[in-house]
This record gives structure tokens, C-alpha cells and sequence, in this order.
């Protein structure tokens, strides 16, 4: 089984270890600890063991869950066939050819599972996996930029959970499958270490549960309850471009007098055409509502994560010093809510998520939360930002020709830690982008703005999360923006955003 560590280097007492001796001179896991057992303390030596441990035994069975849900369908259809009660199906060539493929695919899975391994020694994580092939990865501590606990459905079910190891740009590392607690105990000592953090200093209880990934030590700052989920997908745009077209069918057949008596001759129509769409809609918010079910953003230790999810619960790093730049979003439909949407470009990630349901690493911060809430992330975040203080420049009034409904909101300004972009109607979006993660700049003018005297700056980091950009400024004024912003870029520093500034 998947056991647990309390320690990970360090060769244990044998009288209060349940680890047995590894014939490489490592350790071995061979009793599983339960998510409250007490922490073991291992005493400081010299000599560096190492832990090697497999997947939990059912690994293979997640991997390939489909298969075995269809293949527990066939078996069980033929079983009860035609209500004739429960008899064996009748051997034919097709039953014994199926009956070998189920068995081949077992006898790789196992081999599979036997050839993997996690071996964490005094300065690296390795990977081996490989039947015929073997592989090694290895992953110094000191490259891992993030790690996340991702728990997909039928893990869940089982009590598993996968580990996602992101070391920048040079990809990531997934370890699958572990047990729930075991994760746990494996991402908080990566992440320790990353930290610069000693093994014999981590003496943290790990605790985990079922809907939550919340240790003893974490400290919850924003929780997002399911009502404000509900009320976010339905004022949303997206459910807007699907209830907007279901209207128009309604008020074309109500005002048609052939729908009308088509209505009138024969109801289930209207129910054939109402049910889909009632169903589509309710499909629709309930995957938003899943997907961020329980979200709660916490400070865990020296790091932050986010926490979501309700089928597939994911725990997702947030690591500071690599976030590019962070995106405030406030739908149309929000506004007199007060309510607003952060995103963040994490380097190594995706762009920004449009599939809120989606579990894994996403670009979301804050689903939606008040601006209370928006400035507790974001002062969590970037201690230093102090966006008040921001002086929001204007596009001039002849810019109003190409943004007649935004000109009052588009704007720019920056400090000496960030740069700060206006954009947007139907949803309004600010873009925070530190000096230091400015890559490079681009200065665009159309005929239509070179005629009106306007153009626009664009500011490129290493993760483009969507257009950042002064829009619509005046063409000696962006000529002087690029100029600056270069030289801003070049000598900028992100420890003063990191750091909280003392008190005045």
C-alpha cells in the first residue's frame, strides 16, 4: 500500500520506524500510517537514506477505469440476459478472444505498476518507470517551481490522488497514483524543500480529507460560498449567448401563427424543444458550480494554494515569483453586484481558462469574489501592490471614434512596481503586469488611428494571458510610453512587490 512518511531522508530508529531496510541501503514503506498517526522523529545523521516507494496498488484500475466499467457492463448484460436469470455466457471464439485482450491488458498494467517506483533521496526526486524501456527522471528540489494534488473522479472514489511537478521550462512530472494522505505528505515535503527547507525541520502534521485539502497549519483568507457560484453562472455571458437564442425561438413561435397550431395540435413540441434546452441550461450551471465547488485560497506553510472542485477535487500551488501578470475581469452583469473575477498567468501554464469546470491547474485566482476579497488575494499575492495609488490616464477625447462605449473606462498608468491597462465594455478588465516581466513592447497604429493621431503600446511577458495594452494614446505619447517602459524593464526588480512595505 501507499503509506504516508512523516520523513522522507534520514535513516529512522528501527524501534519507532515502521520502514524496513532497502537493499540499496535505502528505506521501504511496508505498514501505512493514518491521516492523525503522530509524527516520528528522526534523528539528524550524516548519512542520507533514501525513500523508495511504489503507486498505490490500484493505480492500473484508475488508469483504466473506462475499460473495466465497460467491461463489467458486457459481463454483467450477458449474465442477465433477456431476464432469463444469471447463467454464464455461451463460449464462442469473440468471448475468449475478448476474455485474453482483458487479461493481456491486466498482465501490462501490473507490469507496469511493478516497474514504477518514486525514490526520493538527499538531493532529487526520480521517477523510474518503463517495461521494456526504462526511464529515468530526475528532479532536483531545487527546480520545482510548483507542486498540485489533482483528484480525478474515479481516484476519488478510491481514495487516490495524482501529484503534478512543475520544474518551469522544463516541463512537468506527474506521480500517479497515491493515496489521499500520502499526497498530501509528498507535496508538502516537496514544497518544503523547494523552499530551502530541511527535511529534520519538517515535523508539519499532515492532515488531509474527502472534500477538502486543508492542513492543520493552513490558514483559510478567502472562501467562496456555492450561492454566489450559482448567481455568477447564471449572470454570466455564457449563459447569456444560450438563453438569448431559446427567447427568440419562443417569441417567433408564439408570434407565428403556423406555430401557434402546431403548438396547439400537438404539446410534446413544446416539450421536445423546451426539455433539451432546460436541461442544456441546467447542465451548464451545475458544471460551473462543480467545478469551483468549495473554493478556498489559503496560506499553507511558506506558500499559497487554491482548493476546489466537488467530483474532482484539485489543489493547485501558487507560486509568487512566477506569476507574469494577474487579470481583473468585471462582467456587465456584475457590476451592480460589486463582484469581480482574478486571473493569473503562471509561467509553464495554460492561457486563461475558459472551462471553469475543468480540473487541474487552471489561470483562475478568485472565481468571483467581492473587492474586499479581490484586494486580500492580491495584497497576498504582491504585498507590495498598492493599486490606489495608481494614476489612471485617459485616452484622449478624439479616441472615442474607436471605443464609443469603453472611451470613459480605457485607460493606463503604472508605479514603480507595475503597469496597469484598461480595457473593455461588456466586461470591463484591468491588467496588472510587473516591470520586471515585461519581455518586450510593440507600438501599433492602423490608418484609421495614424489619420486620428492615436496609437496603441503593447506589453509581451513570457505567458500572455490575454492583451495588455495602452489602447488608443496619443503617438508622441506612445513613442515616449516605449522608450520608458524599456528602460523600467530593464532595470525593475519583483522583490519590491513580494516584500510588504513598512508601515508609514
Amino acid at each position: 500500500m501507499s503509506i504516508p512518511p512523516s520523513r522522507f531522508s534520514g535513516v529512522p530508529d528501527p524501534r519507532l520506524s515502521r520502514w524496513r531496510p532497502d537493499p540499496d541501503g535505502g528505506v521501504r514503506g511496508a505498514a501505512e500510517f493514518g491521516a492523525h498517526s503522530p509524527t516520528v522523529s528522526v534523528p539528524s545523521s550524516g548519512t542520507q537514506g533514501k525513500l523508495v516507494e511504489k503507486p498505490h496498488p490500484l493505480t492500473p484500475l484508475v488508469r483504466a477505469w473506462v475499460l473495466v466499467v465497460a467491461v463489467a457492463w458486457a459481463v454483467g448484460r450477458e449474465l442477465l440476459n433477456n431476464g432469463d436469470g444469471f447463467r454464464l455466457p455461451p463460449l464462442t471464439w469473440l468471448t475468449a478472444a475478448g476474455a485474453v485482450i482483458v487479461l493481456v491488458l491486466i498482465g501490462f498494467a501490473y507490469l507496469d505498476w511493478r516497474a514504477t517506483s518514486f525514490i526520493v533521496d538527499h538531493g532529487e526526486l526520480r521517477i523510474e518507470t518503463g517495461v521494456f524501456t526504462k526511464t529515468s527522471q530526475r528532479i532536483r528540489f531545487d527546480r520545482i517551481q510548483s507542486v498540485d494534488i489533482t483528484e480525478p473522479f474515479a481516484a476519488r472514489l478510491l481514495g487516490l490522488a495524482e501529484i503534478s511537478i512543475d520544474v518551469g521550462a522544463e516541463g512537468g512530472h506527474k506521480l500517479r497514483y497515491l493515496s489521499r494522505t500520502r499526497a498530501a505528505a509528498v507535496r508538502d515535503y516537496l514544497l518544503a524543500r523547494a523552499h530551502g527547507i530541511r527535511p529534520v525541520e519538517l515535523a508539519q502534521h499532515v492532515q488531509t480529507g474527502v472534500f477538502t485539502d486543508h492542513g492543520a497549519a493552513d490558514e483559510v483568507l478567502v472562501r467562496v460560498p456555492p450561492q454566489r457560484l450559482v448567481l455568477g453562472a447564471v449572470l454570466s455571458h455564457e449563459l447569456l449567448l444560450v438563453t438569448v437564442p431559446l427567447l427568440l425561438i419562443g417569441i417567433a413561435l408564439a408570434l407565428d401563427e403556423r406555430g401557434r397550431e402546431a403548438v396547439a395540435i400537438s404539446p410534446w413540441l413544446l416539450i421536445g424543444v423546451l426539455l433539451p434546452a432546460l436541461g442544456g441550461l441546467w447542465s451548464f450551471i451545475l458544471h460551473r458550480v462543480i467545478g469551483q465547488w468549495n473554493y478556498a485560497f489559503l496560506r499553507s506553510g511558506p506558500g499559497l494554494k487554491v482548493t476546489r472542485g466537488l467530483t474532482s477535487l484539485t489543489s493547485q500551488s501558487v507560486p509568487r515569483h512566477r506569476i507574469q501578470s494577474l487579470r481583473i475581469a468585471q462582467p456587465l452583469w456584475w457590476r451592480r453586484l460589486g463582484l469581480y473575477r482574478v486571473d493569473m498567468a503562471v509561467l509553464g501554464n495554460h492561457g486563461l481558462a475558459h472551462d471553469e469546470d475543468r480540473a487541474g491547474t487552471t489561470s483562475i485566482l478568485l472565481p468571483i469574489g467581492t473587492q474586499a476579497e479581490v484586494e486580500l488575494v492580491l495584497g497576498t499575492i504582491w504585498p507590495g501592490l498598492r493599486l490606489d495609488d495608481i494614476d489612471v490616464r485617459p485616452s484622449p477625447e478624439r479616441a472615442r471614434w474607436l471605443q464609443p462605449f469603453s472611451h470613459r473606462w480605457v485607460g493606463w498608468g503604472y508605479d514603480d512596481s507595475v503597469l496597469l491597462t484598461r480595457a473593455g465594455w461588456f466586461t470591463r478588465v484591468q491588467m496588472i503586469v510587473p516591470h520586471a516581466r515585461v519581455q518586450s513592447l510593440a507600438v501599433e497604429q492602423g490608418p484609421i488611428r495614424r489619420r486620428l493621431g492615436l496609437a496603441t503600446v503593447g506589453f509581451h511577458t513570457t505567458q500572455i494571458l490575454a492583451t495588455s495594452a495602452a489602447r488608443n494614446i496619443s503617438s508622441d505619447l506612445a513613442r515616449t510610453l516605449l522608450l520608458e517602459e524599456t528602460s523600467r524593464a530593464r532595470t525593475a526588480r519583483l522583490g519590491t512587490l513580494l516584500r510588504t512595505p513598512p508601515e508609514a
